[in-house]
């Protein structure tokens, strides 16, 4: 009886202690993405996901997904502004599959701004 209350607690221990270590990136663009490392709840996988917003900037995002979430269309909104981008999340299982280039903050900074004056100033032209 003894063996099965140790059995018991050990599959609880170790399923509680071994999450799936991943990238984060909430919003880059092309390849350049400001990454940090997280850990994944249970049952969730590596995900990098990608999309095109405006009919040319292309997204990326990594993270953690469920399953159900992989290699399936979703449609977001980026920037409350009414611009909606289609995403598709690729999915892996092991630790930092989803890895990203790093960049410093300030890049990351300065390649946002640029790209949205840039998409202001051409909208205000056209």
């Amino acid at each position: 009886m003894g063996w099965i209350v140790f059995f018991i607690l050990s599959l609880f221990f170790f399923s509680s202690v071994c999450y799936l270590e991943c990238f984060r990136c909430d919003l880059g663009f092309w390849d350049a993405c400001y990454t940090t490392e997280t850990n994944c709840s249970r049952g969730e996988l590596c995900y990098t996901g990608r999309g095109k917003a405006a009919d040319s900037l292309d997204i990326k995002t990594l993270g953690c997904a469920k399953a159900e979430e992989c290699n399936v269309e979703t449609t977001l909104e980026l920037f409350f502004n009414n611009n909606i981008f289609v995403m598709t999340k690729s999915c892996c299982d092991t630790p930092f599959c989803n890895s990203a280039q790093k960049i410093p903050i300030g890049t990351l900074f300065y390649l946002t701004l640029a790209v949205l004056t840039t998409r202001y100033t051409t909208k205000d032209l056209v």
